[in-house]
């Protein structure tokens, strides 16, 4: 269950919900919450140190506020989150001893955050279940149990099912933004496109604002969201979100530059800018995107624009990278509208001939 809790603007890119039956669940919807400015700023710390790969610095300051509100399932979950990452990549044993102690936590102390936690522990679904049953059978009305339910059904496949749980989740606890983003994701896998897509749009504005969620799981909603515009259809959308999301999480000196050349106008001063830094690190995938960017803006349907888009395209086959994922959408996106528009243009030539 850990790898599905592991940009910004969408919420300002496209504004507020305007179709909030779609979003709503029983008469509730995705309510924000204020925290503690003294919680808020070990959080934004802890999501820096998170971002830098300082896994154990992250931790630390998860563990002491989990220990400063030892009833909070958020908090504890985040903490649970930090001793995974700071697991070594080929640690299976050192997994599954974790996986262990979260067990053994819960059976000596059967607590609703200590089955919680074991429960998310489990990498067996039918585990899992068990343990986020024996959480409700404590406490019915334990949101984060019936999360916890949704998720083992949703592995077993069980869909139907898990989307009850998580429906009955949200009403027991409208701010409960893990939940929610699963909702968008079955909602999306039920065919309910719209509705899907105005929940992640409603997700994405609540989690800007929310230090609890770091950077790597807003970059993954973005992922899906972007998938599903283009899945729709609606690729300038698509794009909007792409590339402000791009432009938000990069922070290398020749994006700057590039961006401020470009809003000047000079779009060749920019491209000069990406030139220089692809010639220092012809493999970073951001400045082939950049440049990719550039030669559309420069010419929109111009063949050097499209093979940029499809040289994006084929460095990232195969990716499972969030960062590479997020830039083939985003090629994809562009690809589409620029046939689309060239279609259109073609159209438009042949009926006037």
């Amino acid at each position: 269950m850990r790898s599905v809790t592991t940009l910004l603007l969408a919420a300002l890119v496209f504004g507020a919900c305007s179709t909030t039956v779609e979003l709503a669940v029983e008469g509730q919807e995705l309510r924000k919450v204020s925290l503690d400015p003294s919680v808020v700023e070990i959080l934004e710390s802890a999501r820096e140190r998170l971002d830098a790969g300082d896994w154990s610095g992250a931790g630390d300051r998860y563990a002491n506020l989990a220990a400063m509100y030892p009833e909070d399932p958020w908090l504890a979950v985040l903490h649970q989150e930090a001793r995974y990452a700071a697991l070594d990549v080929d640690s299976a044993d050192l997994e599954a001893n974790l996986r262990s102690s979260y067990r053994k936590v819960a059976e000596d102390d059967t607590t609703l955050l200590n089955l919680l936690l074991a429960a998310r522990a489990e990498d067996d679904a039918y585990a899992a279940l068990n343990l986020a049953d024996r959480a409700l059978a404590l406490d019915p009305d334990f949101a984060w149990g019936h999360y916890a339910r949704a998720h083992a059904l949703t592995q077993l496949g069980r869909t139907t099912e898990a989307r009850k749980e998580v429906e009955r989740a949200v009403v027991l606890d409208s701010s409960l933004l893990p939940a929610w983003r699963l909702l968008a994701w079955l909602r999306s896998q039920a065919g309910e496109r719209d509705a899907a897509i105005a929940t992640w749009r409603a997700w994405l504005g609540a989690a800007a604002e929310d230090p609890r969620v770091s950077s790597d799981v807003r970059l993954e909603a973005v992922c899906d969201l972007g998938v599903l515009l283009v899945r729709a259809k609606r690729y300038e959308e698509a794009v909007i979100l792409l590339d402000e999301a791009t432009l938000d999480s990069s922070g290398r000196s020749s994006s700057v530059l590039a961006a401020a050349a470009v809003e000047i106008g000079d779009v060749e001063e920019a491209l000069a800018a990406v030139r220089v830094a692809r010639g220092r690190d012809f493999e970073e995938l951001l400045f082939v995107v950049q440049e990719a960017l550039l030669l559309e803006r420069r010419s929109p349907h111009s063949a050097e624009a499209h093979a940029a888009w499809e040289d994006v395209v084929e460095r990232t086959q195969g990716a499972t990278d969030l960062s590479a994922l997020l830039q083939r959408t985003r090629a994809e996106a562009h690809l589409q509208r620029m046939t689309d528009e060239s279609d259109a243009d073609h159209a438009g030539s042949g009926a006037i001939d």
